[in-house]
């Protein structure tokens, strides 16, 4: 007589909406399982363990299958795919992009110190300072971009993007560009103080320059070199072009876009304008030289930046208004700083006046 040893078994369900199903299915396929009772199974086996420091990458892996992207060397879907992406390669297609290289550089700079941290540990990345997480975002914008030129396939763009929303990588990164001084007493203040001990030589001169312009550092080197075109209307030259207004007023118009910085025009005092090209150097080393003093004689409490964030002010709180403050910022868009340039740089320039006058005096200079 035969006898058989039956093992008793049993059927277990779930329940799925019906959107799920297909895919389930489709996860099975891209995991090597046939259905459900084989994914059972490999856990059963200790085949698949559960760690929360491996779900993101797993998530990765699984979207990077779903899309198709591959790693360039391996030709498989891969979660270290962005190790081996060329370089210099990724350098020279942006080097197509932006007139300036040390931008590019910056962005490549940016991709390979976080690049593991984006794609496979975003909290990290999250963590960083919003300056820092800017650079970040714009440096993966780009890959993602570069990846679509390179591979012809432009889910890493969607890829990204959903990084960086999901993570909220993007979160409160422009913290610097709000209104930084709320008091206008101490405005008042500490713009006195360091016209009154900056008033003499040319380190004075560049000072008080960069406060009342209100240019980058980059920017009062490149404005104090460059060559003035002689044209106004209508010429389209990399060259400065100045205006000297009647009221004692100069417009220079700069056109400089290095990045995401953008400098369309400013303006300043004449007299101002002319001392300052007489200088004879405003490079880097001179103007740490001017960091240095300013934040020596102001008891560490303000920068050479900070220089900026002052012009900002004082024109916001003007007759400008903050639109006007944001088109000489450099934070406005194009066409209405084109509309400024066109249509009412004369009022602008009167306006601007009247803001500075006070500071003007100060000076010395009627």
């Amino acid at each position: 007589m035969e006898t058989r040893n039956l093992i008793e078994t049993k059927t277990l369900a779930i329940r799925l909406k019906e959107s799920d199903v297909a895919a389930l299915n489709q996860r099975f396929r891209l995991d090597s399982f046939g259905n459900l009772t084989e994914l059972v199974r490999a856990y059963l086996d200790g085949q698949l363990i559960r760690s929360s420091t491996t779900d993101h990458i797993e998530r990765l892996l699984l979207r990077l299958k779903e899309r198709e992207i591959i790693d360039p060397l391996s030709g498989e879907a891969s979660p270290t795919f962005y190790k081996n992406i060329d370089i210099e390669d990724f350098r020279r297609y942006l080097k197509t992009k932006y007139k300036h290289s040390r931008y590019g550089n910056d962005l490549v700079n940016y991709y390979q110190r976080f690049a593991h941290f984006f794609f496979t540990k975003p909290d990290v990345v999250r963590a960083e300072s919003g300056r820092n997480r800017s650079w970040i975002c714009d440096a993966m914008r780009r890959f993602a971009e570069y990846y679509d030129y390179r591979y012809q396939n432009p889910e890493m763009r969607l890829l990204v993007k959903e990084i960086i929303e999901r993570y909220e990588i993007n979160r409160n990164m422009r913290r610097h560009d709000l209104v930084w001084i709320a008091d206008k007493n101490y405005l008042d203040s500490a713009i006195t103080k360091i016209l009154t001990a900056f008033n003499k030589g040319e380190l004075s001169t560049l000072i008080r320059f960069a406060l009342f312009t209100g240019l980058r550092g980059t920017e009062v080197s490149y404005v104090h070199t460059k060559p003035i075109c002689p044209r106004l209307g209508g010429c389209s030259c990399e060259n400065l072009h100045v205006v000297n207004k009647s009221n004692g007023i100069s417009v220079l118009v700069v056109n400089r876009i290095v990045g995401q910085k953008h400098c369309y025009f400013t303006i300043c005092p004449t007299w101002l304008w002319l001392a300052f090209r007489s200088l004879s150097k405003t490079d880097y080393e001179v103007r740490k030289i001017a960091h240095v003093q300013i934040k020596s004689k102001m008891n560490n409490e303000i920068s050479f930046m900070d220089l900026r964030k002052f012009n900002y002010n004082v024109n916001a709180r003007s007759e400008m208004r903050e639109q006007g403050a944001e088109v000489l910022a450099g934070r406005a868009k194009t066409v209405s700083a084109r509309h400024y340039l066109m249509n009412e740089i004369d009022l602008l320039s009167e306006q601007y006046e009247r803001a500075w006058q006070r500071y003007s005096t100060l000076c010395n200079v009627d």
